[in-house]
């Protein structure tokens, strides 16, 4: 899970399937977007981050927290898991500066991770960071909600909360989610602003292909899963229809003697592959015709009955 305040929303709850992501991601380009895109979806969730139209970062993380992606691999993940159909899709649009401290944060070491407010002394957790003139981020978050404090060398630069754009200066965690229930925090050592290196991810290399040759492996493996699944329901359908023929020979000759096990076996060719309700019905109609050659019709009546419980309690 990847925790981050949502910021002034561009378009939130896209299906990112319903697109392309490359072109979507050009006109962010064009258009000098900055911001983020998250991605959520049942394998994990991935971030893109855009400076004015240029992409920055990207990150995929896991739902279990085992895979981690960066770069092109972490870009390769966010358009599989979209492509798939099971993704949402928010943008949000932000300032350059918390760009880059979102930058920071998403590639920060963790020096504490998950810890439960309710058991945590925040005062001693703050001075901890003055003194240690920790250049780092403080992520408070709940489920729904995150904050975050950004200092540099213990200084703290700003507060980072739901719906803003900006860094707010007036830094407090008092204002933030630390009073809802459930609430949690990490500390990470980040680099500063001026330390951090940008890489243009879409000057660097065209995404059309990643994207066509993602989806053109899904596609195939799609393919193959439906040719699997067909292949398997043909093969259950000839074992249900042959456990089925033996049963109804077994019945006969119990009914009408080796005659009647005769009778079905010419009966049953008017049953196709899928023993329906249809087809059935024809069966029962010739093995009735067939049998009056050999048998009074209340044997035939009685046979065909219990022909009919044994399929039913059976399917």
């Amino acid at each position: 899970m990847i925790f981050l305040p949502r910021g002034n929303p561009v378009r939130q709850k896209v299906n990112p399937a319903r697109i392309n992501l490359p072109e979507a991601m050009e006109k962010l380009r064009v258009g000098t977007f900055t911001g983020y895109l998250r991605f959520d979806a049942p394998q994990g969730a991935g971030v893109i981050l855009f400076q004015e139209g240029l992409l920055i970062s990207s990150i995929f993380v896991g739902k279990d927290e085992t895979e981690r992606l960066i770069a092109y691999d972490a870009i390769a993940k966010i358009f599989e898991v979209s492509i798939l159909g099971n993704a949402v899709l928010n943008i949000f649009r932000l300032s350059t500066d918390l760009v880059l401290g979102i930058h920071a944060l998403l590639h920060g070491r963790y020096l504490q991770k998950g810890q439960d407010l309710s058991c945590l002394d925040v005062r001693m957790q703050l001075e901890h960071i003055k003194t240690e003139r920790l250049t780092a981020c403080l992520r408070v978050y709940t489920e729904d909600q995150t904050a975050l404090i950004f200092y540099d060398q213990g200084y703290a630069l700003g507060f980072f909360h739901e719906g803003q754009t900006e860094l707010d200066p007036l830094a407090d965690v008092s204002k933030s989610v630390a009073r809802l229930p459930g609430a949690k925090l990490d500390l990470l050592e980040i680099r500063s602003a001026d330390e951090i290196v940008l890489a243009d991810l879409m000057g660097s290399a065209d995404l059309g292909p990643i994207w066509q040759r993602t989806r053109k492996l899904l596609l195939e493996e799609r393919r193959k899963r439906e040719e699997h699944a067909v292949r398997s329901q043909e093969k259950n359908l000839e074992q249900q229809r042959q456990h089925t023929f033996a049963i109804f020979k077994t019945i006969a000759g119990n009914h009408i003697g080796k005659f009647g096990v005769t009778q079905v076996e010419k009966a049953f060719s008017v049953v196709g592959s899928d023993l329906n309700t249809e087809s059935l019905e024809k069966y029962y109609a010739e093995l009735q015709r067939l049998a009056r050659l050999v048998a009074g019709q209340p044997k035939i009546s009685a046979m065909i009955e219990e022909m009919k419980t044994k399929f039913n309690s059976d399917n």
